[in-house]
């Protein structure tokens, strides 16, 4: 099996600051994740990235939500679905991290 886990923060990359409700965010990645990318099923949570912006030096905690998805197969789709949630959600980088995994469902 496969694992990819998204972390995508929730401030938009030009106003650097959180534009869209996490709910909202969440109603929109799950839209683009099962109808345009046919993802059949995934954990979202709620988290925290922290980073020092570049500009300012200023330390910040920025809204979060990571996506783990589990699949049989690599996901081929993942260079086109990353393209798309960083248009959607305005974002200039979201993490990604795969690996293999032994995972069950039971």
């Amino acid at each position: 099996m496969f694992e990819t886990v998204l972390t995508i923060g929730l401030f938009d990359k030009d106003a650097e600051k959180q534009l869209i409700s996490r709910d909202d965010a969440r109603d929109l990645i799950a839209r683009i994740l099962i109808d345009e990318c046919n993802i059949f099923a995934f954990t979202m949570l709620d988290c925290a990235g922290v980073y020092r912006m570049q500009s300012t030096g200023n330390i910040v905690r920025e809204p979060s939500i990571r996506v783990e998805i589990v699949t049989d197969e690599n996901l081929d789709i993942l260079p086109a679905m990353i393209t798309r949630l960083k248009s959607v959600l305005n974002q200039e980088t979201i993490m990604v991290k795969t690996s293999r995994a032994d995972v069950d469902f039971i």
